[in-house]
């Protein structure tokens, strides 16, 4: 009852507030496309934004590739350009080689709760990341409920069968690739469907169940590794935004724009039944087959990846930091034989 009236109070005092007298617009971009949850999610943020600070913010939601391309968002949102991004952080390793450990290839962390947990230990680690390039980190967005997925053409029943394959994969997930015999190929969203269909991509990987199927995937693929093990659960879209453009709103908008963030990451959790629901519809899909690697497969993915990850991270100071967060953390949620992968000693 206590948390309860907390709530109330908190929602009374954000409409209450008084209002600068100056509206605020912002142009946010994110990497999803009309029409799936990630981009539903956005617009219903902006929404809020907007009925709680009662039109003192504006946000204007542009999908994926609408302004610029995705991979352009960091120095549009540094300089200026668009105020925010709404986009995952393993997109930017050419701007600092730690972004590249958010993916986390072998990582056990299977639920939302863990997932979001680990994410708020790394809050202080990420703003790190941006703040010299004059954006601030607030926060996860949406974290993802179960594994992506790896849909291919040809079928991958085990790790030999990488060999030689083009897959497409964010971050260290594609070094992860590359180091079980395949080529990890970088590449933004529309493009993935058509390299899919003439066959310039062997598989990708890309998401949810849901999205998967909306964005049409289950039409040039025949095999779906579920999962891959390119990365844990994990946070998809991180709210970063340009810090003249923060510090220019009052306190009060601020705490309005953290609830609808908070709101959002809360609305993420809640589509595990649709995803339980889209992987049946995957799996009734007569072309389709669904593929799960052997336990030794698996276990020698998972290691592969947690020792490439801590090679990576053991060669920087800030890498060090991020290695003794993840590790305490895997620690801490009873995922103590990769704890002791990545070094931890208890």
């Amino acid at each position: 009852m206590r948390k309860i009236f907390s709530i109330v109070v908190l929602i009374a005092l954000l409409f209450s507030a008084s209002p600068v007298s100056a509206a605020h617009r912002w142009r946010v971009v994110t990497h999803g496309v009309p029409g799936t949850l990630l981009h539903d999610t956005t617009v219903e943020f902006a929404e809020t934004v907007y009925k709680l600070s009662q039109g003192e913010l504006a946000i204007e939601v542009f999908a994926s590739g609408v302004l610029f391309p995705v991979f352009d968002s960091f120095d549009a949102v540094a300089n200026g350009v668009v105020e925010a991004h709404l986009l995952f952080g393993l997109y930017w390793p050419g701007k600092d080689p730690h972004f590249s450990l958010l993916s986390r290839p072998g990582c056990p962390i299977n639920t939302f709760m863990e997932a979001a947990y680990l994410e708020r230990q790394l809050f202080d680690w990420q703003n790190k990341l941006y703040n010299p390039h004059g954006k601030t980190y607030l926060g996860s967005f949406t974290v993802s409920t179960v594994y992506e997925q790896l849909m291919s053409r040809v079928p991958i029943r085990t790790l030999e069968d990488l060999q030689g394959l083009r897959i497409r994969a964010s971050g260290f997930g594609a070094r992860f690739f590359t180091e079980l015999g395949a080529t990890g190929v970088s590449m933004a969203l529309p493009d993935i469907y058509p390299a899919l269909q003439t066959g310039a991509l062997d598989a990708a990987e890309w998401t949810s169940w849901e999205d998967n199927m909306r964005l049409g995937f289950h039409e040039v693929v025949n095999y779906v590794v579920d999962p891959s093990l390119h990365c844990g659960i994990m946070e998809y879209m991180s709210l970063v935004v340009n810090t003249a453009a923060w510090e220019a709103l009052s306190p009060h908008v601020q705490n309005i724009v953290q609830v609808a963030r908070e709101q959002a990451l809360f609305r993420s959790s809640l589509v595990y039944v649709d995803e339980i629901r889209a992987k049946r519809r995957w799996a009734e899909l007569p072309h389709i087959e669904i593929i799960r690697w052997s336990d030794e497969d698996m276990r020698r993915a998972r290691e592969v990846g947690l020792t490439l990850l801590r090679e990576e991270a053991e060669r920087t100071e800030l890498g060090m930091e991020f290695l003794t967060i993840y590790r305490n953390t895997l620690w801490d949620l009873g995922h103590t034989e990769e704890a002791k992968i990545l070094g931890f000693q208890p």
